[in-house]
C-alpha cells in the first residue's frame, strides 16, 4: 500500500516560525519607511541632491561605516527573531486536534510494541497513552455529539445511527434532520465557552455539524451532510449487459447504443414522495483508450479500471427548470471483454456553489476550493455499499479513500499555515471505515478470513495505522512547539463475526408479535402484530417499549414500563445462541440508568451492549425479524463497535500532560480550560 502521508515530507511554515499578525507588524512598517523616504526624495530632492554630493564627497568614509553598521543591527534584530520562543501564554493558546476515527487502543499497543508507530510513540512516551471512554451506545454520531456538547446522550438527544417515529414505527437516519433542515442534537457546542469564544476556532469536517452553526472562525461540516438525492450517498453503476440484483443500494441502469457511442443518464435530486424523474444524459466513447465521457459539452478521460478527475455535472428541475443544483463527483470505467461498466460514485455538492450551506461563513467552502480543490463535500465519503455489492473492488476502495484523506490531509496543512489561536480541528474517518472493511484481514475467526482476497490484506490495517501515525507527525512538526498536539478516537474497534437478529429474540421471549403468528417478517416492521406486541428493536443497540400515549398503537402502560424493562434486560443477559450455548449478549442498559437526566422521548428503555464478536444485524436495525435468532456475519463489513461500550473505549495522546481527559464527553470542556491557562 502507497502511504498517504509519506513521512519523508515535511511541512515548511512559510511565516517563518512567526505569527501572521507579527508579519504584517514588520511588513507595515517596511512599507511606511520606504514610502517616507520616497516622499522626502520627490519633495527636497533637487535641494538635497546639490548639498548632499559635496558632503557624500567629505565624508564618505563616515557614511560607510554607519552603513555597515546599520546592516549588522537589521540581521541581528532578524536573528533574534528567528531565535525568538515564543511566550508560554502564545504557545498554550493553540490547540490541534487530530480526531481520527475509531482508532482502537489495543491495536495502537500492538503496533507501538512493534516499532510501527514512532511518532504515537513518541507522544505516549510525552504524556501516555490513555484509554479515552465512549458513549453508550458507542457509535459515531452519539459519540460526536457527546463530544460538542460535552454532554452524554440522554441529554444531547442522539442515540443511534436511526431512529423511529413513534407514530409509525418507521426506521429513518437520526444523523441529519431533513425536514426542519436543523442540527439533530440539542445542547451547547463547548466552544462556545469564553475562551475558545474569545480565541476563535478552525474545523475540518466537524461531524454532526450540517447544518454548520456559526462560530468565531470557520467550520466545514462532515458527518450529517448528505449527497444530492438527499440520501448519505446513492451509488450510481450502468452497464452494458443486464445485472439482476435486487438487494444492490445503489441505482442500477443499463448503458445502451455502440462502443462509440453508450448512451446513458445520470438521477439527479430527488425528494421523497415527488417523482423520480431528474435526469442528464450522457454519452461514453469506450471504442477509445481512454474512453471519453461526452457530459454537458465538456469532455472527460475515463481511464480503464482507474478513477477519474472530478467531473461537474449541473441539474435544473422544477417548474421552468428554474432551480439548479451542481454536483461533483468521479467515475470509475471498467472493461470485461465486450462489455462496459460504468460506476458513478454519489453525487456530492459542488463546494464551490453547494446547495445548501455546508459551512461557516459560507465562502469558506469555495474558499478551501480556491487553496486545496474540489473535494467531497458528502458527510460519509466513503461507498461502503458499492464495496459490498461488489461494484467496487478492494483495490478500487482502498485507492477513493487514499484520495479522501489527502484532500483532507491539504486542507489541514493549509490551515496549519495560518493557524493562529485557538483551536485547530480535522477530522479523518478512514481508520473507522477501513477497519469496517478490512478486519476479515485479521481476525482469524471471521468467516472471511481464509479466503485470497482477505489474505491479500493481512497487513491493510497495520498500514492504514502507520498512515495515521506518519500524519500526526506531520502535523507535530508544523507545530514548531507552538502549540498543543492532541490525538483521540471517538471509539475503538472490535471484530464482527456473527449477526444477532434482535428483534427474533424478542419475539423468541414473547415480547413481540407477529401477524397470525408468523415465523418472520420483512423489514419496516412488516408484519408486526402491534396490539400484543410490548418491545421491539431498531437501529443497532436501542430497545422501545410500545408504550402506550407514545407510539402510535402503544400497549405498555407507562406505570408498567419500569417493571417489564428490568425483566427483558434479565432475560436478554442470560439469553444464548441455541448453537453453541454463547451468550452474545454481556450487557444491558436502562435508558435512563446510562446519563442521570430528565426524559427525553428519543431515549430507548434499553440499551443493549453486545459482546466481542457480536453486533446487531442488519435487519435488526432496519426493522426485520427473520425466521433465525442469528447469522455468521460473511459481508466484508467485518469489524464493528456497536457493542457494550467497555470493550470500546477509544484513544487519547497529548503533547502536553497538563490537558487530558478520561472521557469522551469531557474533551472539549478540558481544551477550553488548557486555553483559557487554568490548570485543570
Amino acid at each position: 500500500m502507497i502511504p498517504i502521508f509519506p513521512p519523508t515530507i515535511l511541512y515548511v511554515d512559510p511565516t517563518g516560525g512567526l505569527p501572521p499578525s507579527m508579519w504584517i507588524s514588520i511588513l507595515s512598517g517596511i512599507i511606511a519607511s520606504l514610502g517616507a523616504v520616497w516622499l522626502a526624495l520627490k519633495t527636497f530632492g533637487r535641494q538635497l541632491w546639490a548639498s548632499s554630493a559635496a558632503l557624500i564627497k567629505r565624508f564618505y568614509r563616515a557614511i560607510i561605516v554607519v552603513a555597515i553598521l546599520v546592516l549588522l543591527g537589521f540581521f541581528a534584530a532578524m536573528s533574534i527573531f528567528k531565535d525568538r520562543k515564543p511566550a508560554q501564554s502564545s504557545a498554550t493558546q493553540r490547540v490541534l486536534v487530530l480526531a481520527l476515527d475509531g482508532l482502537d487502543p489495543v491495536l495502537v499497543e500492538q503496533f507501538m510494541g512493534e516499532g510501527r508507530l514512532p511518532n504515537f510513540s513518541r507522544l505516549a512516551a510525552e504524556s501516555g497513552l490513555h484509554r479515552l471512554a465512549t458513549t453508550n451506545p458507542p457509535q459515531s454520531p452519539v459519540a460526536w455529539s457527546s463530544f460538542i456538547t460535552a454532554s452524554e446522550p440522554s441529554r444531547h438527544g442522539m442515540f443511534d445511527f436511526i431512529k423511529r417515529d413513534p407514530k409509525s414505527y418507521a426506521p429513518d437516519l437520526a444523523i441529519a434532520d431533513r425536514a426542519h433542515l436543523s442540527i439533530p442534537w440539542k445542547g451547547t457546542p463547548f466552544w462556545e465557552g469564553p475562551t475558545l469564544s474569545r480565541l476563535g476556532m478552525t474545523a475540518l469536517r466537524m461531524p454532526m455539524a450540517f447544518p454548520p452553526p456559526v462560530v468565531k472562525g470557520r467550520i466545514l461540516a462532515g458527518m450529517g451532510v448528505w449527497d444530492i438525492r438527499g440520501t448519505e450517498g446513492t451509488y450510481i453503476y450502468l452497464s452494458t449487459k443486464a445485472i439482476d440484483q435486487p438487494e444492490a443500494r445503489g441505482i442500477i441502469l443499463r448503458l445502451e447504443g455502440e462502443t462509440r457511442a453508450l448512451r446513458g443518464k445520470i438521477p439527479g435530486p430527488y425528494h421523497a414522495g415527488q417523482p423520480d424523474n431528474v435526469r442528464e444524459p450522457f454519452v461514453v466513447d469506450a471504442s477509445r483508450n481512454p474512453a471519453v465521457l461526452k457530459l454537458q459539452g465538456k469532455d472527460y478521460a475515463l481511464p480503464d479500471g482507474r478513477w477519474s478527475d472530478w467531473i461537474r455535472v449541473e441539474f435544473r428541475f422544477g417548474p421552468l427548470n428554474l432551480q439548479k443544483v451542481r454536483a461533483v463527483t468521479r467515475m470509475l470505467l471498467k472493461r470485461d471483454r465486450e462489455e462496459v461498466g460504468l460506476y458513478i460514485s454519489p453525487l456530492n455538492f459542488d463546494p464551490a456553489a453547494p446547495f445548501y450551506p455546508i459551512s461557516h461563513p459560507g465562502s469558506y467552502a469555495r474558499d478551501l476550493v480556491d487553496a486545496v480543490g474540489i473535494y467531497h463535500t458528502r458527510g460519509m465519503p466513503f461507498d461502503t455499499p458499492a464495496l459490498t455489492d461488489g461494484f467496487l473492488s478492494d483495490e478500487d476502495f482502498l485507492a477513493h479513500c487514499r484520495m479522501i484523506d489527502e484532500e483532507t490531509a491539504r486542507m489541514l496543512f493549509f490551515e496549519l499555515g495560518r493557524f493562529e489561536t485557538g483551536m485547530l480541528f480535522s477530522y479523518f474517518e478512514s481508520p473507522d471505515i477501513i477497519q469496517h472493511m478490512f478486519w476479515r484481514g485479521i481476525d482469524p475467526e471471521h468467516p472471511l478470513y481464509h479466503t485470497p482476497e482477505a489474505e491479500r490484506h493481512r497487513e491493510t490495517i497495520p498500514q492504514w495505522y502507520e498512515q495515521m501515525d506518519a500524519l500526526a507527525g506531520r502535523a507535530h512538526a508544523a507545530l514548531g512547539g507552538r502549540g498543543t498536539l492532541v490525538v483521540l478516537s471517538d471509539h475503538g474497534f472490535a471484530p464482527f463475526r456473527t449477526a444477532v437478529h434482535l428483534n427474533s429474540v424478542l419475539r423468541d421471549l414473547g415480547f413481540l408479535k407477529l401477524q397470525n403468528d408468523a415465523p418472520s417478517s420483512d423489514q419496516f416492521f412488516a408484519a408486526v402484530d402491534w396490539r400484543r406486541t410490548q418491545a421491539y428493536a431498531v437501529g443497532f443497540n436501542a430497545i422501545y417499549l410500545n408504550l402506550a400515549g407514545r407510539e402510535q398503537q402503544g400497549i405498555v402502560a407507562p406505570g408498567d414500563a419500569p417493571a417489564l424493562s428490568a425483566k427483558i434486560k434479565n432475560l436478554l443477559e442470560q439469553w444464548t445462541l441455541p448453537q453453541d450455548g454463547k451468550k452474545p449478549i454481556q450487557q444491558v442498559f436502562v435508558g435512563q440508568e446510562a446519563d442521570k437526566s430528565p426524559d427525553n422521548p428519543n431515549t430507548p428503555e434499553l440499551i443493549v451492549g453486545y459482546g466481542r464478536g457480536y453486533r446487531a444485524s442488519w435487519e435488526t436495525a432496519l426493522g426485520g425479524v427473520p425466521a433465525q435468532f442469528s447469522a455468521p456475519n460473511e459481508s466484508k463489513w467485518s469489524g464493528d463497535h456497536c457493542i457494550d461500550p467497555a470493550l470500546v473505549p477509544g484513544i487519547f495522546l497529548s503533547t502536553d500532560p497538563a490537558l487530558r481527559a478520561s472521557r469522551l464527553s469531557e474533551v472539549g470542556s478540558a481544551i477550553e480550560q488548557y486555553l483559557s491557562g487554568v490548570k485543570p
